[in-house]
């Protein structure tokens, strides 16, 4: 077997023991939050949207159109507009927007861990600062103590009031200040009061803004329950706007947590008698959008077609590659097409039947061979005895048959007169008797 076979069947089966290991790899989770329709990790939405697509009366649907664009596009239809993301940065066209859609009977769900601060002015709300870290909910989840924060549904006209019991990373952020137009619909019971107290007190200045307030701890108490927020509603014109601080449950991680996936559809039950659409316009994927190799990979049979592809042509290349002999081409040598061509115009001159041109023809040949053999110019017509004495003294032939042939001819040459077949035939033996005598000398 030859070594560029072997070296193949080294690369098969290097290829195929990679996707068997592969294959049976236990599947490591990436904790990345992308709220992506495509990511089935936990902080996706692949099975998010699923579950909500079969779940949603009025149905539910994808877009990736902003608030302007929704905006615009159509002005008549009322629907429930849902965002998840971790950072909703409006402008003030989408700020100005917001406020449209829901005058106009929209609902509005806005679920993020911050929000612009346009967005919070205009509105007249505050929300804390959490920054989500994998590494300490991998640590409390593995924690032998299962220390839970407590999320409340306070109770509304449709719920009465449960506890849901999260891990702290995942509903760290709350809404620290709201105006008195919103209705707290949910909080979080464990907030820290301490936690709670600072941030107010940074947020409590003097007119000036040079000193902080001193607030008193029993003020402060008062509104633990209420800064603790993590859902508020607000309604506006014939529409309202929901608003939601932990964007983390509102994955595939939530909507598989158990029980407390009946927190989700509690807040989302807000929107049950519209048409519900999630936009992806404000999240990190929509921002980059997604190429078509990565559509390929997201999809289990395109992702398996494009790495057999590449197997493919990453075998093409090595059977290819090794150096391979051109074929000798077999150079045949020129064929000598002198006397066919020679055939062909005599054939044609025969057929015309013009014997005399045929005879001219032939001494012009006849002339310069005796001019290249005896260096003589047998077309001098001054003087063809001496020509005949020439010619018979270099071949031996008889001078007075050679002089009575030229005699014959030169009418001929002249075109003074015509010959027949059989004449032509005479004259050119007898110029083929001279030159085949030249031959023999």
């Amino acid at each position: 077997m030859k070594s560029s076979h072997l070296f193949i069947l080294f690369i098969l089966l290097f290829l195929g023991v990679m996707v068997w290991t592969e294959y049976h790899l236990p599947k490591q989770f990436i904790w990345t939050p992308t709220f992506s329709r495509y990511d089935k990790q936990p902080f996706g939405c692949a099975v998010f949207d699923d579950v909500l697509s079969l779940s949603m009366p009025k149905g539910y649907s994808l877009s990736k159109e902003t608030f302007y664009q929704i905006s615009t596009n159509d002005t008549t239809s009322r629907r429930a507009i849902l965002v998840v993301a971790q950072d909703i940065d409006l402008r003030q066209v989408d700020v100005a927007a917001v406020m449209r859609l829901v005058e106009r009977g929209n609902k509005l769900i806005l679920v993020a861990s911050s929000f612009s601060s346009l967005l919070c002015d205009t509105l007249g709300f505050g929300v804390s600062y959490s920054y989500f870290n994998p590494s300490s909910l991998k640590r409390q989840a593995s924690s032998m103590l299962l220390t839970r924060d407590t999320l409340q549904w306070v109770g509304d006209s449709t719920y009465t009031s449960q506890v849901y019991s999260f891990y702290s990373q995942l509903c760290a952020g709350f809404f620290v200040k709201s105006d008195s137009t919103f209705q707290m619909l949910a909080n979080n019971r464990l907030t820290r009061r301490e936690e709670i107290a600072s941030h107010m007190l940074e947020m409590a200045k003097d007119s000036t803004g040079s000193k902080k307030r001193i607030v008193r701890r029993d003020s402060i108490d008062g509104s633990t329950t209420r800064s603790g927020a993590v859902v508020l509603s607000r309604k506006t014109g014939e529409g309202e706007i929901i608003l939601v601080s932990t964007p983390l449950l509102f994955t595939n991680y939530g909507m598989l947590d158990g029980h407390n996936a009946a927190f989700l559809f509690r807040v989302l039950s807000t929107a049950k008698d519209l048409p519900l659409v999630r936009t992806e316009a404000y999240s990190v994927t929509a921002q980059g959008e997604q190429s078509p190799f990565r559509y390929f990979l997201s999809r289990p049979p395109l992702r398996w077609a494009l790495y057999l592809t590449v197997i493919v042509s990453l075998l093409f290349m090595a059977f290819t590659a090794r150096r391979r002999q051109r074929a000798i081409p077999v150079v045949r040598p020129p064929a000598n097409k002198r006397l066919e061509f020679v055939q062909l115009i005599g054939t044609l001159y025969f057929q015309k039947k013009d014997y005399s041109d045929l005879v001219r023809k032939k001494f012009i040949f006849f002339a310069e061979t005796l001019r290249k053999s005896l260096q003589i110019n047998v077309e001098n017509v001054d003087d063809d005895a001496w020509l005949a004495a020439k010619i018979a003294t270099k071949t031996g032939m008889e001078e007075e048959a050679i002089h009575r042939f030229f005699v014959r001819i030169r009418p001929v040459l002249q075109e003074e007169f015509n010959v027949s077949e059989g004449q032509m035939r005479e004259l050119i033996d007898e110029m083929n008797k001279i030159i085949n005598h030249l031959k023999s000398i």
